[in-house]
């Protein structure tokens, strides 16, 4: 057991005996009250009914109650325990052998099993409820038999104001043992739950704050207060990589406060002169009437999963220079022999030159997207935005895509586009788009089919839309089409090859660009893809 299990075990123990001493204890000095006024009350209906033996029960009953309350305190729990019950046996079981299932002895009985269960256990309280049980049956027995008789008659019984007070005071008394035992069980329920949750929660390593609207912090675990500092609440937090301040109103807290669920990775904690990349969320809390009345903010450090992955895209981004440069001397080397610069090869040789330098050009695609990809990722891509003519842009990509689409058997058509159509762009990114889409669309369009490229102009924004006649998008893939390295499963795909990287650098290009890109696919209809572009601003009507 670790060190901090065993302390909230302790603590968790030390909570539950403190709420059964109080328990314990109240009733103690409630049964002590109330038999300073019902025990001489049961002695004067002797005045009425006789002496009864049930009236020395209530007696030596009451002086011993009167007794334990003084020294209750001072005793153990188990013992303070067992003489409660004790009490309810000694209350209840006199009663009913002497006046039976009339006297309000039973309820004695039943409430020294549910006592039971709220300080010991359930077998305790199953036990407590046979022995009940048992006795009820012998009572009933024995009253049956004759061997139990009323010792008076009801009716002087009963017009005496003795044994109605009698009646209504330990009527009460059971009644307050009921409410005071619900009470125990709740607030000793609400330890065990507490003590679960800490356990759930205390020990994660990911640090959590709820904070309430008065920006006070209700909780927080071990994880926040080493993660955060002393104020975990309001940690200091900056910018990663910079020494600005991180926006009050963009901490997690505050825009869970606002009603907001969020999540970032851009944000550094200093605590003790260290700085730590942390990945925090938030989320709004809400009470049961709909109201927001907290916020939720969980932190993460990811300081050794930054510093991992800046290694590895160093690994990657090295060892992809260092093979772009022997690669693309390569494909030179093979494009001038296809060329016949050395002279004509023969008909075998050339066939392996062909397949040589279609593989060297994949691998420098490959390449060439895993470097796009890294630039993304660290947002070192270059941009050259100028104002750009949409459909000269449009001509040179389907241009340089149609041998492409030859080679799969389909024909780019592209619909009649107005010339005074402007974006602003970077027109070699917005063509490496476009190639990306086309090459796709061909790709994965049925032989001697038709990829359409058309131009519509909605209001402000220009939306370029390519569409194919291939089998669709699986629905399974549509959730994951844009993420890095995503590809379908389906033996056609992977017949035609591919980085999985193209739609993911495409996404990013554009949005880079101010514009989205969207997808809809039916399965065996073809899909089209939608560029949305903001319309240049200096666009002529």
């Amino acid at each position: 057991m670790s060190q901090s299990l065993s302390t909230s075990t302790t603590e968790l123990k030390r909570q539950l005996s403190a709420i059964r001493h109080k328990f314990t204890n109240s009733l103690w000095r409630s049964f002590a009250f109330i038999a300073l006024i019902g025990v001489p009350l049961s002695v004067a209906r002797s005045l009425n009914t006789g002496w009864l033996p049930v009236y020395s029960v209530h007696a030596v009953l009451g002086m011993v109650l009167v007794a334990g309350a003084l020294v209750c305190h001072k005793m153990s729990l188990r013992l303070k325990a067992v003489l409660l019950i004790l009490v309810f046996w000694l209350i209840g079981l006199p009663g009913a052998l002497t006046f039976g299932f009339a006297s309000p002895g039973v309820w004695w009985l039943v409430l020294s099993c549910v006592v039971g269960y709220v300080l010991y256990n359930a077998k305790v309280a199953m036990a407590l409820a046979l022995a009940t049980l048992f006795s009820l049956i012998g009572t009933a027995m024995g009253f049956m038999l004759g061997y139990l008789q009323i010792p008076v008659s009801v009716t002087r019984y009963m017009a005496d104001p003795a044994s109605w007070a009698t009646y209504l005071i330990v009527n009460f008394i059971a009644f307050f043992v009921v409410i005071r035992t619900f009470i125990t069980y709740t607030e000793s329920l609400q330890a065990t739950t507490q003590h679960k949750f800490r356990q759930w929660i205390d020990d994660l390593p990911m640090g959590v704050v709820v904070t309430g609207k008065d920006q006070q912090p209700y909780y927080s675990n071990k994880a926040a207060e080493e993660l955060l500092g002393p104020a975990p609440a309001q940690p200091l937090a900056f910018v990663a990589g910079t020494n600005n301040i991180y926006p009050a109103a963009q901490m997690p807290a505050a825009k869970a406060l606002a009603g907001e669920t969020c999540q970032s990775d851009d944000m550094e904690i200093e605590q003790d002169g260290v700085r730590r990349h942390m990945q925090a969320w938030g989320r709004p809390g809400y009470n049961e009437h709909g109201e927001l009345t907290f916020g939720i903010a969980v932190y993460e450090d990811i300081s050794a999963r930054k510093q991992l992955d800046l290694l590895k895209n160093r690994f990657v981004s090295t060892v992809s220079h260092e093979l772009r440069t022997p690669l693309t001397s390569i494909h030179g080397a093979l494009g001038l022999i296809l060329g016949n610069a050395l002279g004509e090869p023969n008909a075998k040789i050339r066939a392996m030159l062909e397949l040589a330098e279609q593989n060297s050009q994949r691998l420098i695609r490959l390449i060439n997207d895993i470097l796009d990809m890294q630039k993304i990722e660290a947002g070192q891509m270059s941009f050259q935005f100028t104002k750009v003519q949409l459909a000269p842009l449009l001509r040179c990509a389907v241009n340089q895509m149609a041998a492409y689409a030859q080679q799969h058997k389909v024909s780019l058509e592209l619909e009649p586009v107005s010339e005074d159509l402007w974006v602003w762009a970077d027109s070699n990114r917005l063509i490496q788009v476009l190639a990306n889409l086309l090459s796709n669309a061909a790709k994965f369009s049925f032989a001697d089919s038709v990829v359409q490229l058309q131009v519509q102009q909605q209001e402000q924004l220009i939306r370029i839309t390519i569409t194919d006649q291939g089998p669709g998008i699986d629905e399974a893939f549509k959730a994951v089409i844009f993420r890095p390295f995503s590809q379908s499963d389906t033996s056609d795909v992977r017949n035609f090859g591919g980085t999985g990287l193209g739609l993911s650098i495409s996404k990013s290009i554009i949005e880079q660009h101010g514009g989205t890109l969207s997808f809809e696919s039916t399965q065996g209809k073809g899909s089209s893809f939608y560029i949305d572009l903001k319309l240049g601003s200096e666009h002529i009507s």
